[in-house]
């Protein structure tokens, strides 16, 4: 099978976004080896839908199921650049999330903010004797480690006290610095992302809930570079989140699977 992808890097989150038409059952296996065998060293991959730069509402599904703010951005610089209109906003579907997603486009900065979906709410879980929120959102939730440095082995007892999602995040948090550990459901993959657009949402959330109302502006150091993150909070909640930074689109390559 021939495949053909856009090499996207938001903010250092390697991403396929996949041209190729891909059945919804096939694309956790497509995915994995995509992620596999494509030298790019994807961390994501994501299927662009039928059409997509020319409908009113373009459709963008991740390898899992799951809702990627960093993809959303990425996919959303793919659709202007198709269209070549140079628009400065466009709403786009993604699988994860149950409203459009709007994402404001600075092309002169190369940069890309997604407005997103505000988490749903706080959990606290019980990991080797300490206390660990979890921040539930559409399609992913993430666990809050914070003056923790990052560990796969921590990250596994974490998951398994986390309720099921279709993905799981556990973010390593020291000072300004995060690091994020992402495992998907669907295709068994667990990966150290270089950003995490959901992390960065689910950190400035936990982080403003208590603050006064108006606008607060987080930046976060990942390990692929900064994202950032405003959240507006009015009567003592969230009722806006915008996430962003960096965006820079490749050329369409090919790959044999």
């Amino acid at each position: 099978m021939r495949i053909r992808y856009i090499p996207a890097d938001p903010a250092g989150n390697l991403t396929a976004l996949t041209l190729t038409q891909i059945r919804p059952e096939e694309r956790a296996a497509v995915a994995a080896q995509m992620m596999a065998r494509c030298p790019e060293g994807f961390e994501q991959v994501g299927f662009i839908g039928k059409e997509a730069a020319k409908a009113a509402l373009p459709r963008l599904d991740m390898m899992g199921g799951e809702f990627c703010g960093n993809a959303a951005r990425a996919f959303a610089c793919w659709v202007d650049r198709q269209r070549g209109s140079g628009e400065s906003s466009l709403s786009i579907s993604i699988s994860g999330a149950c409203q459009p997603v709007a994402v404001e486009l600075d092309a002169a900065h190369g940069k890309a903010y997604a407005q997103m979906p505000i988490p749903i709410g706080l959990e606290e879980i019980r990991v080797m004797g300490r206390t660990v929120p979890v921040v539930h959102m559409e399609g992913i939730d993430h666990a809050l480690m914070p003056d923790c440095a990052p560990s796969q082995e921590l990250a596994q007892v974490v998951w398994e006290a986390m309720p099921a999602q279709d993905a799981q995040g556990v973010l390593f948090i020291q000072n300004t610095t995060m690091t994020p550990l992402v495992y998907v459901a669907a295709t068994g993959t667990r990966v150290w992302e270089s950003s995490c657009g959901s992390g960065t949402v689910a950190l400035a959330w936990y982080l403003a809930r208590k603050l006064a109302d108006g606008e607060h502006g987080f930046a976060f150091d990942e390990p692929g570079g900064r994202l950032e993150a405003r959240v507006t909070m009015r009567m003592g909640r969230a009722v806006r989140i915008v996430m962003g930074g960096s965006v820079l689109l490749g050329e369409e390559r090919e790959i044999e699977l």
